[in-house]
């Protein structure tokens, strides 16, 4: 297995097409708006009261998305209870919480951006639906593509999976030499799910003879003769393609002779760069252990 990266034509593909989407919609959103009569009085839009009005409003939903956002990372996304298994019902709730939260932020700055950018837009002869909300649906499509790289949830991530496996028994010490993961079946497509691509999210260890995983639904330990593949391959339903990440695979033959494919995805990073780095960080550490000679096997403990 070599480490590798996406190929550079199909990140490249997943770019455009997302940006064709996004600009598509701006313009879309933008002259649907503009096409509105105003509502307000003739000039009201260019005079001091109506920036007044666009900074009250844009410091208010700065305020009220700071607070939500604070309010998701340290309830744990409304997460409470860490002795069962959270992750099917918390993956919903993070859904919700990644088109609202950001919402509040993205119109707290599109309000501000209006408050100065509209009356000199209108003074330029634009619109006043358009030189009004152009610069709130701008400010949106800015931060949709800046949450490509910058991952916002990766905070939460961390403490659910520290929280989960320290119900299981797993110490503070011992979680130092795991990497933090997510788990998917790569047989089915991840434009086929709802929300997060991830089935799955614990710590996995590459020990001396085998890789442990403790998780939230499942726990496993591999031995190399059980590992028939590791192959790094590209998620094209992922936003990860848009970071150039190929992710690891493995091809694990289970009791009953059929072969089971694991996908992993690093968890509790800040941007995709972040995730690139682990991910090749995995697959050399996962190679490595992989090319070793066995000695002999150890019990599957954490």
């Amino acid at each position: 297995m070599k480490p590798t990266s996406a190929p550079k034509t199909k990140v490249a593909l997943a770019w455009i097409v997302f940006l064709v989407l996004m600009v598509a919609m701006f313009a879309f959103w933008t002259w649907w708006f503009g096409r509105r009569p105003s509502s307000s009085p003739a000039g009201a839009e260019s005079g001091i009261a109506y920036s007044i009005v666009m900074v009250f409003s844009g410091i208010l939903f700065l305020g009220v998305g700071a607070a939500a956002y604070a309010a998701t990372i340290f309830t744990n996304c409304l997460t409470f209870n860490f002795n069962r298994p959270v992750w099917s019902e918390l993956k919903v709730k993070m859904y919700f919480a990644n088109i609202f939260v950001p919402l509040g932020f993205a119109l707290g700055l599109g309000f501000l951006l209006s408050a100065f950018l509209s009356p000199a837009l209108m003074a330029a002869g634009v619109s006043k639906g358009v030189a009004g909300f152009g610069p709130v649906m701008g400010m949106i499509f800015v931060l949709q593509i800046a949450q490509l790289w910058i991952l916002i949830w990766g905070p939460l991530e961390k403490r659910i999976i520290i929280r989960r496996v320290a119900a299981l028994g797993v110490t503070p010490q011992q979680l130092q030499g795991a990497f933090l993961v997510g788990l998917s079946n790569p047989e089915i497509s991840s434009f086929k799910k709802f929300g997060l691509v991830e089935e799955d999210m614990g710590a996995l260890w590459v020990g001396p003879e085998q890789l442990i995983y403790w998780g939230d639904h499942e726990q496993f330990a591999l031995s190399r003769e059980q590992i028939i593949e590791i192959e790094r391959r590209a998620d094209s339903g992922s936003t990860s393609m848009l970071g150039g990440i190929a992710h690891v695979v493995l091809h694990v033959k289970q009791n009953d002779g059929s072969i089971r494919q694991i996908r992993f995805h690093n968890e509790g990073l800040l941007t995709m760069g972040q995730k690139r780095t682990a991910m090749e960080q995995l697959a050399q550490a996962i190679a490595q252990w992989h090319g070793k000679v066995a000695s002999t096997p150890e019990v599957a403990q954490v």
